[in-house]
């Protein structure tokens, strides 16, 4: 089972409680950056279309 929930913070920033942990999401619809344990990701896509693009961009210091 899977379970996922998005607390708005401010227009533009989603904190995303989920089992594996804590995310931070910065941007619009369609083009914005997840900060995550699993490193910051590019999301980019065609909101409504379900179509979306998801790039590696770096990795967490520890």
């Amino acid at each position: 089972m899977r379970y996922r929930k998005r607390i708005k913070i401010a227009p533009g920033l989603n904190i995303n409680l989920s089992k594996r942990g804590v995310s931070a999401t910065l941007g619009p619809r369609g083009a914005n950056v997840n900060v995550g344990r699993s490193g910051v990701y590019l999301n980019t896509g065609l909101p409504g279309t379900g179509l979306y693009n998801r790039r590696k961009i770096g990795d967490l210091k520890r």
